[in-house]
């Protein structure tokens, strides 16, 4: 895979990815986060196959689905094994928990532990949240990274 980025003056950014098959996808960020994405088929140059306009919202779903926030296939062969090294944890914040109220930023993470994501019932998935969300009863917290370090995270909880 080959990605290329260009800044685009007065718009935003315009990543340009390459895949193996030779497909591109082309995708325009704008300043005011709207997403414009364009998919070309290997061999053409001038017109897209498809377009699609999203809003931020969007993408950042789209984002995490591909990321494996919301959907983690089983992988097999060498990726399983490479992949046993890695977690992801869904961390319910309950009522009483010491993560009730605590900033994003603030939260006791060892190296190779991240958040992932925020799921707050009857919101949208809040993929990688800002260090200045606060977390509240009922959220689950997403947090990704070695083994190692999701549980040591978990153990200081």
């Amino acid at each position: 895979m080959k990605v290329e980025e260009v800044v685009l003056p007065g718009v935003g950014r315009k990543f340009t990815i390459t895949v193996q098959s030779g497909d591109r996808l082309v995708i325009v960020v704008h300043h005011s986060g709207k997403r414009e994405v364009q998919y070309f088929e290997a061999g053409e140059e001038d017109e897209p196959a498809m377009a699609l306009d999203l809003t931020d919202e969007e993408a950042r779903e789209i984002g995490a689905i591909l990321a494996g926030v919301l959907f983690h296939p089983e992988a097999v062969g060498d990726t399983q094994s490479k992949l046993s090294e890695k977690v992801i944890e869904w961390i319910k914040v309950l009522p009483g928990s010491r993560l009730a109220g605590k900033r994003v930023g603030d939260l006791p993470l060892p190296p190779g532990a991240h958040v992932l994501a925020v799921d707050r019932p009857g919101a949208p998935l809040l993929p990688h949240p800002g260090p200045g969300v606060v977390l509240e009863v009922g959220d689950t917290l997403v947090v990704a990274g070695s083994r190692e370090a999701v549980e040591a995270f978990k153990r200081n909880l």
